[in-house]
């Protein structure tokens, strides 16, 4: 089973919480930022509303002029996302309390696996935080459970069959953002969830795509795992010395003592310091602090104090310290080849310094990922920029969708073409090849299939080309071509 909770609101709920005064007029907050001058004649449309306001009639979407009509003392409060963040946080410890398997599924949603909860497994009917209003249900699916908590009717529920095939079928557009299949199901007349799921999934699929099925799979209980929310854990080291430290040698040492319980922490996670940030407390308030980022993730005391007393050698502070605070910025831990039959493991974190080295090399602008241009000119291409960071946004390396060939026999291309010499027949135009007198494969023409003529760009460097397939006496087949005004080439052989 599973539980979600909601924010319904979370920006105008925010807001407030820094503006108390405002708790007894209607207030909102706009779709976006803007300085509005004669706020009467802006359609900026409002992105969330009090208690208050919705009962004047308006709603979150309406435009900002149309809603002073109805409202003419709303309140507009400028949008504050720390503190959204802020009680995000808060509700995340609200889900962590009653199971620590949790997927904050939106901005202002969690959703919470209560496989785990045990004898707390309805604790969720009564999770609340202190002026704070929260909406929550429960579903045999994360999904469901998400749809359920998105209706304020359903509030403190447990999704039912029955219940989930009566909501309408506007519920759908409120999980399924931005589906373009759900037009098409409002243009058939479609009332409620429970038509939707009556229909025929492969119908459906091939009507309206594949990810109509997913969403008709969903509302008929589909699972899917949870990507778990885990809070980053700190590595944080400090220590106050009773008397302020006033030389180096002392300083090291203490930098030394904190290395070697950051260093175990580190291990006992299988972990490693990427980079590593000093910041040091000087008497009278002052703070000297240091960022300082390694050249490859270690996790050793010895290999971490190094670059630390690099840093700190020659260094004159104005005042004794007083305190000091030691962080690292962990990663995983670096892997070198240390056997000839095993192959080094690619460490992402390299891919940015292997790029700049390659431009070094070869000049900006000649590395990247090779695509195919649109041209019919053979091996036309062009160079796409690598980018430094992968995600799971980033688009694919290309574009082009793999094409099955359409000969049973695949060419061999050799690059580069091998330029041959050939004997044609004068009386034919264009001419036609009768044996290749030179190159690799040397021999009378048998039989050909051609010439199969191309050409582009005339416009600027104009080219053209004729294509022949041929076979020699050899049985070999190969792709012959002829360049104006005099240039044979051998392109490659089937097989």
């Amino acid at each position: 089973m599973f539980a979600a909770l909601h924010l319904p609101a979370l920006p105008i709920a925010a807001a407030l919480q820094t503006q108390p005064d405002c708790q007894r007029q209607p207030c909102a907050v706009l779709a976006m930022e803007a300085d509005i001058a004669d706020s009467a004649k802006s359609k900026i449309p409002l992105l969330a509303i009090n208690r208050l306001a919705a009962g004047t009639g308006i709603g979150a979407g309406w435009p900002l002029n149309r809603a002073l009509v109805r409202c003419p003392d709303l309140r507009l409060l400028p949008r504050d996302p720390e503190q959204e963040a802020r009680l995000l946080g808060r509700l995340c410890q609200l889900a962590e309390s009653l199971s620590p398997d949790l997927e904050i599924t939106r901005a202002d949603l969690v959703v919470i696996d209560l496989c785990r909860a045990g004898s707390h497994g309805e604790s969720w009917r009564r999770a609340a935080l202190p002026g704070i209003e929260i909406h929550r249900a429960a579903a045999e699916t994360p999904d469901l459970a998400h749809l359920a908590v998105r209706h304020r009717q359903l509030d403190g529920q447990f999704l039912t069959r029955p219940v989930l095939e009566a909501l309408p079928m506007g519920s759908l557009q409120e999980i399924a953002l931005g589906e373009p299949f759900l037009q098409p199901l409002a243009d058939w007349g479609l009332r409620c969830l429970g038509d939707f799921m009556k229909l025929p999934r492969p119908d459906l699929v091939a009507r309206l795509g594949a990810r109509a099925g997913h969403w008709h799979a969903i509302l008929h209980g589909e699972c899917r795992l949870l990507r778990l929310h885990r809070p980053p854990e700190s590595l944080a080291q400090s220590f106050e010395p009773e008397e302020a430290i006033g030389n180096l040698d002392a300083l090291s040492f203490l930098l030394k003592r904190l290395l070697h319980a950051l260093s175990a922490r580190l291990h006992a996670r299988h972990l490693a310091a990427s980079s590593l940030s000093l910041i040091l407390r000087l008497d009278g308030s002052g703070i000297w602090q240091r960022k300082i980022r390694l050249p490859e993730a270690r996790s050793d005391a010895a290999d971490l104090l190094r670059p630390l007393l690099t840093v700190l050698d020659g260094l004159v502070l104005e005042s004794p310290v007083t305190g000091i605070e030691l962080d690292v910025e962990p990663a995983a831990p670096g892997v070198s080849q240390r056997e000839w039959l095993g192959r080094q493991l690619p460490q992402p974190d390299r891919w940015p310094e292997t790029i700049r080295k390659l431009e070094a090399l070869v000049g900006i602008g000649r590395v990247g990922i090779p695509v195919p241009s649109s041209s019919h000119r053979p091996d036309a291409s062009l160079l796409r920029p690598v980018p430094l960071i992968f995600d799971e946004n980033s688009p694919p390396p290309s574009s082009m969708p793999c094409q099955t060939p359409s000969t049973a026999l695949p060419l061999r291309r050799f690059r580069p073409p091998a330029e041959v010499v050939v004997t044609t027949d004068p009386a034919r135009s264009p001419a036609l090849p009768l044996a290749i007198l030179s190159g690799p494969h040397r021999g009378r023409i048998t039989r050909h299939e051609g010439p199969f003529p191309s050409s582009g760009n005339w416009w600027q460097d104009g080219w053209q080309r004729l294509e022949w397939d041929i076979e020699l006496e050899s049985r070999h087949l190969l792709r012959l071509s002829f360049l104006p005004p005099n240039r044979w080439l051998l392109e490659g052989s089937y097989g």
